[in-house]
């Protein structure tokens, strides 16, 4: 028999990762390169062109060196940022326009006031499961059709990065289910483009890609397209989606919970549940509602910009230095008078100081701000766990902040209740090659 191997792919903000899995389930070394950018107008892009060309180039790299010894490549799945990062692509799918990096947002809003207010009400969270924010479809797509009409009248699709390198692979255009509602176009419960939503926004259903689960397959990966690695009989790309998703998964198989808590630029809180609750107390709290890799179930999540304000606290008091900032936070600091608000909305600042009397030191800030992000992201754990009828007993935590000992005690002091660490260096990538692996072994070739 013909040895195989299968490969997760990582698009993600900074890098683009990829994690091989041999068939007898053994884990390959990680590998990745920088997430190709492009500047204009003193706004980051992403070029959709570059970011296949550097999937390509990395995973062929990979194939001749890490997978070498495993035979051909059996399977892909691709985990990436939310589709609230889409590129619009003309009939033969080539790119008309870049992607505004998902931080990034237009100098002003395209979209009416009261188009702004109408996707932002509860009722509209109620469908789509999304609160309307300045980063996804609606505004990007109004924005597009103002400012350039010629292009926004050659759409033909409007894709996530995962749906793009998966056409790319295959020809053959799929949308994941923890993709597509991020665009507030469909209503989570169903999956079936929201008609209303559509209509107001003069929007075409079929610009979207099919809906397919995570582990549906999408297609046979195209020789022409990896030139350079060798394919097993059949070879296959198999749906992946949201790279919290892609995350989860891969935690879960190995520490199993319903709660999570995901730490980089941005602290992601999870908890996986049955229940569709998209209630006024999720909205006013902000959650986010989307599909798992399973039927029936799904996730609330919700941000907080945690990493940010470490890296302006090192910043502003370690010369940008995370070694003495950790050597303050493992040593125990007296509470002081120093009140710390973190700000509701990015654009009111990451947070403020009160009480800031002479003498105060740099790790009573660190504190302040620390243990006010603890409590908040606690808080909110709480809602969470309430609406989903899950009992917060534990939680996994993963990132690389995560990693320090100094942020998992700080934190396990604040919430007091038992906390885990994932081991898995790359555990979107991983997830991503454990769904296509697990994909292959269930359906095989006759799959794709």
């Amino acid at each position: 028999m013909t040895a195989m191997w299968f490969l997760g792919i990582d698009i993600g903000t900074t890098h683009i990762k990829v994690m091989g899995i041999a068939e007898d389930g053994a884990l390959l070394p990680a590998q990745k390169c920088r997430t190709p950018v492009t500047q204009a107008n003193g706004l980051t892009f992403h070029d959709a062109r570059a970011v296949w060309q550097a999937v390509r180039d990395l995973v062929s790299h990979y194939a001749r060196h890490e997978a070498k010894p495993c035979g051909g490549l059996a399977a892909i799945a691709i985990g990436t940022f939310g589709q609230e990062e889409a590129v619009a692509v003309d009939r033969a799918g080539e790119m008309i326009y870049p992607s505004l990096a998902w931080w990034e947002n237009y100098p002003d809003s395209a979209l009416s006031a009261a188009d702004r207010a109408w996707l932002d009400t509860p009722e509209h969270y109620a469908v789509s499961g999304i609160r309307l924010r300045p980063n996804q479809s609606p505004e990007r797509l109004a924005w597009l059709r103002r400012n350039e009409p010629a292009l926004f009248n050659r759409i033909d699709k409007w894709a996530d990065f995962g749906s793009y390198v998966a056409w790319r692979l295959t020809g053959e255009w799929r949308v994941s289910a923890s993709q597509i509602t991020h665009s507030q176009c469909f209503d989570l419960h169903t999956l079936r483009p929201h008609r209303p939503t559509l209509e107001r926004l003069a929007l075409r259903p079929e610009w979207f890609a099919p809906i397919a689960g995570t582990g549906d397959a999408c297609g046979a990966i195209r020789p022409a397209s990896l030139p350079e690695v060798e394919l097993h009989p059949g070879a296959g790309v198999f749906v992946g989606g949201h790279d919290q998703i892609m995350a989860a998964y891969a935690v879960q198989s190995t520490q199993p919970t319903d709660v999570f808590d995901s730490i980089g630029t941005s602290e992601y809180l999870m908890v996986l549940t049955d229940r569709y609750q998209p209630t006024p107390t999720a909205w006013q709290l902000g959650i986010d509602i989307e599909r798992t890799w399973r039927n029936g179930e799904y996730v609330m999540g919700c941000a907080t910009p945690s990493g940010k304000m470490m890296q302006t606290l090192a910043e502003l008091f370690y010369r940008g230095d995370f070694a003495p900032l950790f050597q303050d936070l493992a040593q125990p600091c007296a509470p002081g008078a120093l009140q710390v608000t973190l700000g509701e909305e990015e654009h009111q600042g990451l947070f403020s100081l009160q009480n800031l009397h002479a003498g105060v030191t740099p790790q009573q800030v660190l504190y302040g701000v620390l243990d006010a992000i603890a409590d908040r992201t606690r808080h909110l754990l709480g809602h969470m766990c309430e609406l989903g009828a899950i009992r917060l007993q534990d939680a996994v935590l993963m990132g690389s902040l995560f990693q320090r000992p100094e942020m998992v005690a700080h934190r396990q002091a604040r919430w007091q209740m038992p906390l885990y660490v994932s081991e898995l260096a790359e555990p979107v990538a991983t997830g991503a090659a454990m769904i296509a692996r697990e994909a292959w072994l269930a359906h095989g070739e006759a799959a794709v």
